[in-house]
């Protein structure tokens, strides 16, 4: 028989034989590699495994007689003798070399995962769920929930109510292995390039087009090498389908139809409820997903759909040059028997140019292979995020310990990282294949520039990844060995991913490597940066994480049937450690027999009240690894809800007396804020009379000023000729010393003046005289306000009297002493 049928237990249990084997030899000292290559297998012409070859192994082993090579009937033999759940694999072919692990990566991850110490995402029913639709079978592909659209037939209220279908579906996916990121795959036609532009051009209707006769797989996926240099024809997406091809797909199927033998494309009205769905659709992966997108969006408004740009997208060879894909073959047959163990026929993909045909109308082949194509791309990509996770972040406790969280909230996060490396980076085929080292691959990824040119180096994500990889073990290894040296290398691994933030996840990374989770982290341990990370395990280890043979400190052993205090007490001395540290190690390492443990606990209330302090660690530590919660010890619940309820109460005391601060605080704000609205008001009031002031200021200054250009100039003693005119004050110079005489004043003598040193001052109501005071030595000219009333009606009687001694004052013109200015009438200052 030139195949082996090889069932799903089989594969399992030769996983669990491979990985045992694996881990109980050292480590190769180059390590990083999930794939590693093998020539001469795989690839066109001569290789032992092709298109040709592998279809042809299938059909004889199934006894099958071809009597027509039309693809239609090539295809309905192909799915008939294959298997859903079998992996079908050619006899002649060693499986080392067919499949480098020995056995398809996907039950070397279900073997993984059946350890107690791993991450619980995904959980077992969903990898038995994977690993019993790994095939191709109508049967399998019946069972898929299918919602279809045709563009420009309907109805809006429909799409709307397909969109919320699918994101149902998702959150449903996610559930069981967070990935952020959904398969699509697109089968395309190649038209003519006029046929392009009439459709363009053409206004809602049909509009007649030619098909391009050639092969017809999604997005010219396959190229011969004769096919070099030519330019490709134009080519429009006839199917679109997104979902995991298990257990749901959606399909949007373009309006073309036949009449009369020919194709036609009835061009639709833009639906906004089409655009929209296309902008809800979640990030995708799938095969030169690129090519895709491109043919999509850019002939979407020429179509007629409408103009819309999708969410971000990922190439499934990034993913696979991401998790050490060495393996110089990366074609879909290679890939699905080293991922999944199944055969793929790509011989009849074509199937006589029938991809034009609506889903529901499609021969049940073509049904079936479309949806094995979208669910082949669903589980390749969810096994290498997981052979990834598993390589970089094995230990789940110390990780979501870091993170302050449990397993789904990181696995989110997780995800989103994966996206975010690997979103806008594709491979550089002429590096990939003749990579050699992990390293070398990696630098293959490179962005694409606006021209589709790659980048002349790899972005800054890719090198942050190439450090997350250094010195890592992948699953095909054997994975990752002791639990100290993981948990160590975690708090790097922790640093660099608080170096490159993924939005929105900000808080999972903001705590501080402080001396309180470097003890957690080592549990007491030291010592241990120079042991050797490639020894070897012991044949019957069962767990993912051991404990190192040659650290310091001694094992902690327990007997779980002589559990007691005293016992307990003798094993952390016999072993010399200390009792909380060495009771939370010897939880972690032997996470399993935690819940028996606390069994104990509750039925010695002894052994309870002594691991009080440590309980809440013990129980999280579960949580965190087991993503479930432990039963609970009544008497350690009791002190940590009385501790909490402490807490809480002291908590709410703080509150209230802040609440108190913060009232007082703004009381005094209210007070200072009123204060500062009257001190404002009365500044205001004082600069409104400080330019009241200057405004008098300039005027008397102006007055003075044309008193002096108008006065007469005369020298001596000797009066004008004038006399009479100048003894009557009707001169300037008679009005000038008609003035009020300006007495010696004595300051000493308040409070029945007060004096002002301002010339020019005057106030409202106050009839000021002038005066001169000496200070330090020097006479200086100030205005004097009465407060005494009796002295105020003196100087009115002096004011009402002035007409009548004028002339007596204007006798002696000198003896004011304030000739030298004109100085103010006594009219002026009443």
């Amino acid at each position: 028989m030139p195949v082996h049928r090889l069932s799903n237990d089989v594969l399992y249990q030769d996983a669990k034989i491979a990985l045992k084997r694996l881990r109980s030899a050292e480590l190769p000292r180059v390590t990083g590699v999930l794939v590693k290559n093998v020539n001469g297998v795989y690839g066109p012409g001569s290789a032992k495994v092709n298109r040709q070859t592998i279809v042809k192994y299938v059909i004889e082993a199934a006894g099958v007689t071809l009597k027509s090579v039309k693809d239609r009937d090539l295809l309905d033999k192909f799915i008939e003798a294959a298997s859903i759940c079998d992996a079908v694999v050619p006899s002649h072919i060693p499986r080392r070399n067919l499949m480098p692990f020995g056995t398809p990566i996907l039950d070397c991850v279900s073997a993984h995962m059946a350890k107690a110490d791993t991450w619980q995402f995904p959980p077992p029913s969903t990898l038995t769920k994977w690993t019993n639709n790994r095939g191709i079978s109508t049967e399998s592909a019946s069972q898929v929930c299918v919602k279809s659209i045709h563009v420009g037939t309907t109805p809006s209220k429909s799409i709307n109510s397909i969109r919320h279908w699918m994101h149902k579906r998702i959150e449903e996916d996610e559930d069981d292995m967070p990935a952020a990121m959904i398969a699509m795959f697109v089968k395309s036609l190649a038209i003519s390039s006029s046929d392009l532009c009439r459709i363009a051009d053409a206004v809602p209707g049909k509009t007649k087009i030619c098909l391009h006769r050639q092969d017809g797989e999604s997005s010219s996926h396959a190229h011969n090498d004769s096919d070099k240099g030519k330019e490709d024809p134009p080519r429009i997406p006839s199917h679109i389908v997104i979902g995991n091809g298990i257990s749901w797909a959606l399909s949007i199927t373009m309006p073309i139809i036949e009449e009369g033998g020919e194709l036609f494309y009835a061009k639709p009205v833009a639906d906004q409820e089409l655009v929209e769905l296309f902008n809800a659709f979640p990030p995708v992966v799938g095969i030169k997903i690129r090519e895709e997108v491109r043919i999509i969006e850019s002939t979407a408004e020429e179509l007629g759909i409408g103009k819309f740009f999708l969410n971000r997208f990922v190439d499934l060879e990034t993913l696979m040059a991401m998790s050490g894909w060495l393996h110089h073959t990366r074609s879909r047959i290679a890939v699905s028997y080293i991922m999944l163990g199944t055969p793929l026929n790509r011989l009849s993909s074509n199937d006589d140019h029938q991809w034009w045909i609506a889903f529901e109308k499609l021969p049940t082949g073509l049904r079936t292979l479309l949806m094995f194509d979208l669910k082949w791309i669903f589980l390749v990509s969810r096994l290498l995020i997981i052979c990834m996770r598993e390589e970089i972040i094995p230990e789940p406790d110390i990780a979501c310990y870091l993170s302050d969280c449990r397993q789904r909230q990181y696995l989110d996060w997780w995800a989103q990282y994966v996206l975010m490396t690997a979103t806008g980076v594709f491979p550089v085929q002429s590096k990939m294949y003749s990579a050699t080292t992990r390293e070398e691959v990696l630098t293959s990824l490179r962005a694409i520039d606006t021209d589709g040119r790659p980048m002349p180096a790899p972005p800054r994500r890719i090198v942050l990844w190439m450090t997350l990889t250094e010195g890592t073990v992948t699953l095909t290894e054997g994975g990752a060995r002791f639990l100290h040296l993981e948990r160590e290398r975690a708090l790097k691994t922790f640093q660099v991913f608080k170096s490159q933030p993924v939005p929105g996840c900000e808080s999972l990374f903001s705590k501080e490597i402080s001396e309180e989770v470097m003890l957690y982290a080592r549990y007491g341990q030291s010592n241990y940066y120079r042991l050797d990370s490639r020894a070897k395990l012991a044949p019957n280890e069962k767990k993912f994480l051991v404990y190192h043979p040659k650290l310091p400190l001694k094992k902690i052993i327990i007997d779980m049937d002589k559990v007691s205090l005293s016992y307990l007490l003798s094993v952390f001395k016999r072993a010399e450690r200390s009792f909380n540290e060495g009771m939370i190690e010897w939880a972690r390492l032997n996470i399993e027999y935690v819940q028996k443990f606390f069994k104990k606990c509750v039925d010695d209330p002894v052994i309870a009240k002594k691991i009080r302090s440590i309980y809440e660690p013990l129980r999280l530590t579960v949580v965190r690894v087991c993503d479930e919660e432990p039963d609970e010890v009544p008497f350690c619940e009791m002190g940590l809800s009385r501790r909490q309820n402490d807490a809480v109460h002291q908590e709410n005391s703080w509150n209230q007396e802040l609440v108190l601060r913060i009232e007082d605080a703004q009381e005094q704000v209210k007070t200072l804020e009123e204060e500062i609205h009257v001190l404002t008001r009365q500044r205001e009031a004082s600069d409104a009379k400080l330019v009241s002031m200057r405004e008098e200021i300039s005027l008397g200054k102006a007055v003075d000023r044309s008193h002096w250009r108008t006065a007469p100039r005369h020298s001596g003693s000797d009066p004008p000729a004038d006399r009479e005119a100048w003894r009557r004050g009707s001169s300037p110079r008679s009005r000038a010393s008609a003035q009020t005489p300006c007495p010696e004043v004595d300051v000493t003598s308040p409070p029945r003046v007060r004096t002002v040193l301002a010339p020019g001052w005057r106030d409202q109501g106050e009839a000021p005289g002038y005066g001169r005071i000496t200070v330090g030595g020097v006479k200086r000219k100030v205005a004097i306000l009465v407060d005494n009333p009796g002295e105020e009606k003196t100087r009115r009687r002096e004011s009402s009297s002035s007409s009548t001694s004028s002339t007596a004052r204007s006798s002696t013109p000198h003896s004011s002493g304030c000739s030298g200015r004109p100085s103010r009438s006594s009219d002026d200052s009443e």
